[in-house]
């Protein structure tokens, strides 16, 4: 999966850099595994694409915002999921690296990532190891260290790096630093919000076009699933996901598996649960749903 929209990830065709041919060596082996099509997505018009690719490898384009760059997005639209068929997926990086091996002989352990966000001093791309410890790799590019959360991943869908787990993860290509929130507003709902993002335009700020700081803050405390349509302004995917919503809360499996769970990752609900007006990590009931129904089978 050569794509990656999510918020301050790097440009693939960036990393990817004079590793083309690692790339599609890589590819190579892959399609060479199943009888299967391999579907290589990408989401920039610049990638490099040869003209010699495996008859069972097609090159296919996602374009637009988060969350056209997730596999499961791609995999939504090119070959569902369910009980009855496993869709495998695997990142671009880790074909490099697969290329590389079968070129070499050697593992290829390097990552090439990206550390942006407002706490980061420059914003860059570094070449490190797979599980490298990020507090070493933010040495003085920090703004200040106790005002910001490191997170190993994208905003919506990382993991806070503290002590004792403060590596890189395994398939994260980003680490993003941004305000720690929590601080309470009084009658925050009640103030006119300049300066406050809204999926759904319930604050000034929505009338400047303009960029918010976000922070870690989830705006409230956990309340009810409220049917206004955020979720649909945010999910590409054809299903309907207030009614899986729902259902995932209550862990109802049938119903969550008629609704299409099965065709979804946590990742895949990160941006519903960003703008859940209920304050409901939607990520976390899938992953539970999951769970039982692969315990059932």
């Amino acid at each position: 999966t050569p794509a990656d929209t999510r918020p301050l990830a790097p440009r693939v065709v960036n990393v990817i850099g004079d590793n083309y041919d690692s790339f599609y060596d890589g590819v190579d082996v892959i399609s060479s595994l199943t009888k299967s099509k391999v579907f290589v997505c990408i989401d920039d018009e610049n990638f490099y694409i040869p003209s010699d690719l495996p008859d069972n490898v097609e090159i296919v384009r996602f374009d637009g915002p988060h969350p056209a760059g997730l596999a499961g997005t791609h995999i939504h639209f090119l070959s569902p999921a369910s009980r009855e068929k496993s869709v495998w997926q695997i990142g671009y990086q880790d074909v490099i690296a697969a290329g590389k091996l079968f070129r070499t002989g050697e593992i290829y352990t390097k990552r090439v990532i990206s550390i942006a966000g407002e706490g980061v001093r420059e914003p860059s791309l570094i070449r490190t190891d797979i599980g490298a410890d990020i507090f070493d790799i933010l040495k003085s590019k920090l703004v200040n260290d106790n005002e910001y959360r490191v997170i190993s991943g994208s905003p919506i869908y990382g993991k806070t790096c503290d002590e004792p787990v403060n590596f890189l993860g395994k398939f994260d290509y980003q680490v993003s630093v941004i305000p720690e929130g929590g601080d309470r507003e009084l009658f925050g709902w009640l103030m006119p919000g300049k300066n406050k993002f809204s999926v759904k335009n319930a604050f000034t700020g929505s009338l400047f076009k303009k960029k918010f700081s976000i922070d870690t803050s989830v705006g409230g405390s956990k309340r009810a699933i409220v049917p206004i349509g955020s979720y649909e302004k945010v999910m590409p995917l054809d299903i309907i996901p207030t009614y899986l919503l729902r259902y995932l809360e209550i862990g109802d499996i049938e119903m969550a598996e008629k609704l299409g769970c099965m065709e979804l990752l946590e990742e895949d609900l990160s941006l519903c649960t960003f703008v859940c007006p209920g304050k409901i990590d939607h990520c976390r009931n899938l992953r539970d749903v999951l769970t039982t129904i692969e315990k059932e089978t």
